[in-house]
């Protein structure tokens, strides 16, 4: 209710005398006296709709096979105790269908998902925490999910940390949820209702607080990863230290130095000069090709770039063909988020930009360090990828042995 946004909200609890309990003695928690146009009972706003009933219930008659309501949903918070104790609640995909077809293209489900795992535990399909498996397992491989993202929070009312889990059916949500701290903080002063006592409308979240959200915690990236089969991600979850780090490192004048494993040649052709990479030494496949100057790589989002492309279009700011000409740096030495929805371009400097690139297969010998998805797509929910995402952008790899003064050359994009 404190959000200008909202144009009704649903409230589903099985027990009515929880409701009367909680208006009287959790007052705090229904409290919208100190909030510019609204009832001083959050139960009593007009927006408001208190439902008892089963939420399983409600949501199959609403929007199950034969739906009775039309109307749809944004968002949908299903916060019960956790999987494990209430795992019926968990474990029907009649009401998950329900759910799903009750939100909107762009919908979102917020769930709580239980005590945070500790690096200890064992694969998550056994014990306390198989019932919270299968039910990310139900997600996971339903049609409707597009984006899965997980987060650990401690300020929860709990003795110890507990998961989130937010499910997205359109894969855009990716973007916001890993949007910068002030695009945040800015959607929240937008979005808030003023205050009559001048105090900030929310005690815990800013943008800050989603940041940290960005990368979720390596414990559950390791539970993740004692699934059985393993993930197929989970095999690149550190760089392997037996290959080989290959730099590029030139003088001033251009020419390599002592240590640089690269040279730059300028080759003329019948399509006039041109400058390539090649090697001063052998080179075993699996080996890390400039590491240093990927790891510089940059990202921009879509919004960036397009602003910077709105500057050059108006007229009477003089010069703009700084601007172009970084345009046209990015566009040559960008490249696209392998992760849906992420509206991110990750540009290359230093050397490897300097590698040709190639749309002929036998001419490839670099590629990126992570190959592609056996199964042809990205999981939509992967603890892994959205914690090592940079480095699967951008780290390079020699996908076969490179004889010393061979050129190096990537895949056209």
């Amino acid at each position: 209710m404190k959000h200008k946004t909202i144009e009704n909200v649903t409230v589903i609890e099985l027990d009515e005398d929880i409701i009367a309990i909680s208006r009287e003695y959790l007052s705090s928690l229904s409290d919208c006296s100190q909030f510019d146009g609204l009832a001083s009972n959050c139960f009593d706003d007009e927006r408001a709709n208190v439902v008892a009933d089963d939420a399983r219930s409600w949501f199959k008659e609403n929007y199950g096979k034969v739906p009775t309501n039309s109307q749809k949903l944004d968002i949908i918070i299903l916060d019960v105790i956790d999987p494990k104790h209430e795992s019926s609640l968990y474990n029907d995909p009649l009401f998950l269908d329900a759910m799903y077809d009750s939100l909107t293209e762009d919908g979102v489900m917020a769930v709580h998902i239980g005590k945070s795992h500790i690096i200890h535990d064992p694969k998550p399909d056994i014990g306390v925490s198989a019932p919270r498996e299968h039910f990310l397992r139900l997600l996971e491989n339903h049609d409707g999910t597009a984006a899965m993202m997980v987060y650990e929070e401690g300020h929860n009312g709990f003795d110890e940390p507990h998961m989130f889990l937010v499910v997205c059916k359109n894969s855009t949500c990716r973007s916001r949820w890993n949007a910068e701290t002030m695009v945040i903080d800015e959607e929240i002063y937008d979005r808030l209702r003023e205050t009559k006592n001048n105090e900030a409308a929310l005690i815990h979240f800013d943008g800050s607080t989603q940041r940290s959200y960005h990368v979720p915690p390596k414990t559950w990236e390791t539970v993740y990863c004692r699934r059985e089969p393993s993930p197929f991600e989970c095999a690149f979850r550190d760089l392997d230290k037996s290959k080989g780090f290959f730099e590029i490192s030139l003088n001033e004048d251009g020419s390599p130095a002592s240590d640089s494993s690269f040279e730059v040649k300028k080759i003329t052709t019948g399509a006039g000069e041109t400058s390539g990479i090649y090697t001063l030494v052998d080179i075993p496949a699996g080996s890390y090709i400039m590491p240093s100057d990927v790891a510089a790589s940059f990202t921009m989002n879509d919004a960036m770039l397009k602003g910077i492309t709105d500057a050059t279009k108006v007229e009477g700011t003089g010069p703009v063909s700084v601007i172009e000409d970084y345009l046209a740096y990015v566009e040559k030495n960008g490249h696209r988020s392998m992760l849906n929805g992420m509206d991110l371009t990750y540009i290359e400097v230093g050397g490897s930009t300097l590698i040709k690139r190639s749309k002929n297969p036998d001419d490839v010998n670099v590629d990126k360090w992570m190959p592609p998805h056996p199964s042809g797509k990205l999981p939509v929910h992967s603890p892994v990828y959205d914690r090592r995402q940079y480095s699967f952008e951008v780290f390079l790899i020699a996908t076969r042995d490179i004889k010393a003064g061979e050129e190096i050359i990537r895949e056209a994009y």
